[in-house]
C-alpha cells in the first residue's frame, strides 16, 4: 500500500507532488454549451465540478478543504485551513514572496519546524512556567475583549452624522486654534548673571545643549526647572484656555523671534525676575472644518464609546466577583524611582 499522504521521506519532508496536489488548484475550464462540437466535447470530457462561489469560500477554500490534514505530526495536525490562516496573517510583502509552490513549502517546513518545537518544550515542562502562563492568560483576554468589543461591539459605521456635528459644535476651540509658539527659557533674580549667560548663548545661538546645560545650572523658575525651561507651547492671547502660566513680556518677546532657535537679543525683566528666551516650536493658525474633522471626531467618538462598554463590562465583573484588597502591602515594595538618564527625556526635539 502506497504510504499515507502525511507520511514524510528520510530527510523529514513531504513528498513535493504530495504538497504540490494540496497546497496548488488546479482549475479545468467547463466545456461550452451549444453547437453538436461542443456536445461531443462535453461527453469526452467531463465536465470539472463547479467552483464554490466567494460568498462560501475563505482563502479560496471550502469548510471541506480547509477541514482536509497537511501534515500530520504525532497527534498534531495542521490542516489546509491552518496554512492559509498563518499565510494571510503575514504581512503583504512576505504573502507575495510565499506565492510560488516552492516558497509554499519553505513556510510549510517553518510551521512543522514550530509545532515540533512546541512539542518539545511542552515534554521539558515549559507550558508550566509562570511566564508561559501569563502570556497564554494574556492572549485569551485579548481574543475575548477582541469578539466581545470589536467583532460584536459598536462599529465606526454606527457613529452617526448628528452626533459628529454635535461634538464639533460643542469643542470648536479645538479646530479653530491661532498661531502658537513654544519657548524655553531662563529666569535668574540677578540681571548681571542674565546677561553674562545671554552673551555666552549669543555666541553659540544654535546649540540647544548650550542652552539647556545653562538652564539646568542656572534656571530658577519652578514650574520649568525640571523640563530644563521648556515653557511649552502658548498663545499670543494670554485669555485663551489649556496653556501654560507665562509672563506677558516673554510672550511677547516669543512671538516676534521668527525662526526656530533664535534667541531673543535682549534680556526679558518680569514681575520675577530676568529672562533669557529662546524659541523652540511654532504651530500655525488651525481652521478646520467639520468635513475636515468628521474622520477624527468619528473615531474619537468610536473609542470612547468602546472604552465605556469595556469599562461597564469590567465594573460589572468586579461587583459579581469576590474581590479582597489589602492595600497596605503595596508600601513593602522598593522600586528604584529613576535612573540616571532620566534627564535625557527632556532632550527630545521641541517643536
Amino acid at each position: 500500500m502506497a504510504p499515507g499522504w502525511w507520511q514524510m521521506h528520510s530527510s523529514g519532508r513531504l513528498a513535493p507532488a504530495a504538497l504540490g496536489l494540496l497546497i496548488g488548484a488546479l482549475v479545468v475550464p467547463s466545456a461550452g454549451c451549444g453547437g453538436k462540437k461542443q456536445e461531443a466535447a462535453t461527453k469526452e470530457t467531463p465536465r470539472a465540478p463547479e467552483q464554490p462561489t466567494q460568498e462560501n469560500t475563505k482563502y479560496g477554500l471550502t469548510d471541506e478543504q480547509a477541514a482536509k490534514v497537511l501534515v500530520k505530526i504525532g497527534e498534531r495536525e495542521i490542516t489546509l485551513g491552518d496554512f492559509a490562516e498563518r499565510l494571510a496573517a503575514q504581512s503583504p510583502y512576505l504573502r507575495a514572496r510565499y506565492n510560488s509552490p516552492e516558497r509554499r513549502r519553505e513556510f510549510l517546513d517553518n510551521m512543522i519546524r514550530f509545532e515540533l518545537l512546541a512539542i518539545e518544550a511542552n515534554k521539558r515542562g515549559h507550558d508550566e512556567l509562570p511566564e508561559v502562563k501569563r502570556v497564554r492568560k494574556q492572549v485569551m483576554v485579548q481574543r475575548m475583549m477582541k469578539k466581545l468589543f470589536d467583532d460584536e461591539g459598536v462599529k465606526l459605521g454606527d457613529i452617526a452624522n448628528d452626533e459628529i456635528k454635535s461634538y464639533y459644535e460643542a469643542n470648536k476651540a479645538e479646530f479653530h486654534k491661532p498661531e502658537q509658539v513654544r519657548a524655553s527659557h531662563i529666569l535668574v533674580k540677578d540681571k548681571a548673571l542674565a546677561e553674562r549667560i545671554l552673551a555666552a548663548l549669543k555666541k553659540s545661538p544654535k546649540d540647544m545643549q548650550l542652552f539647556r546645560k545653562q538652564a539646568k545650572e542656572h534656571n530658577q523658575d519652578p514650574a520649568t526647572k525640571a523640563r530644563l525651561g521648556d515653557l511649552t507651547f502658548f498663545y499670543a492671547d494670554a485669555s485663551l484656555p489649556d496653556q501654560p502660566e507665562v509672563e506677558e513680556p516673554v510672550r511677547k518677546a516669543a512671538f516676534s523671534l521668527e525662526n526656530t532657535g533664535d534667541v531673543y537679543e535682549s534680556v526679558i525683566k518680569s514681575d520675577r525676575g530676568f529672562h533669557i528666551l529662546k524659541l523652540t516650536g511654532k504651530r500655525a493658525k488651525l481652521e478646520r472644518s467639520l468635513e475636515d474633522a468628521k474622520r477624527l471626531i468619528r473615531n474619537r467618538l468610536w473609542r470612547e464609546k468602546r472604552e465605556k462598554a469595556i469599562q461597564g463590562f469590567v465594573e460589572g465583573l468586579r461587583k459579581k466577583a469576590d474581590v479582597k484588597e489589602d492595600l497596605s502591602l503595596l508600601s513593602q515594595i522598593k522600586v528604584k524611582k529613576g535612573n540616571d538618564n532620566a534627564e535625557k527625556a527632556h532632550d527630545g526635539p521641541q517643536d
